[in-house]
């Protein structure tokens, strides 16, 4: 049986998602890891890291070019809360990416499941992130 999920805590894990979004959009490495618990794991299109370092390392090769910029939305939120401190979501993410060449923009539609776990801190973070691209369209 799942737990109710409150207001309170929708607000917060949307929260967590936005923030993921953000720090991808201005290539910031730090940030997106500390979103995670420290042993955590993000997988991108079947490249998975493991642990906050490792994430850290793996968006710095991500965003070490200089021309590439991103923007990520998601929708379709769905959470289950197996217990008080314990979430399974799955969502929607649209990533928009471009670069300053001739390169037409793209655009990927993702599915995207995670396990979050409340920190002692009491915010959300993740314990898994799975990215899988679904379609890819050009511009």
């Amino acid at each position: 049986m799942n737990d109710p999920v409150t207001h309170d805590e929708l607000q917060s894990i949307e929260r967590l998602f936005s923030d993921f979004a953000w720090f991808a959009d201005r290539s910031d490495a730090e940030g997106l890891a500390n979103l995670f618990l420290p042993d955590g794991v993000l997988s991108v299109r079947g490249q998975e890291s493991a642990g906050s370092d490792n994430i850290a390392a793996d968006c710095r090769k991500r965003f070490a070019a200089a021309d590439r910029k991103t923007r990520h939305m998601w929708s379709n939120l769905r959470v289950e809360m197996p217990s008080a401190d314990t979430a399974r979501t799955t969502a929607v993410q649209l990533t928009f990416e471009t670069s300053d060449d001739d390169t037409p923009a793209r655009l990927r539609v993702n599915d995207v499941v995670d396990e979050l776990r409340k920190a002692a801190s009491g915010e959300w973070r993740f314990v898994s992130r799975h990215i899988r691209c679904e379609m890819a369209l050009a511009f």
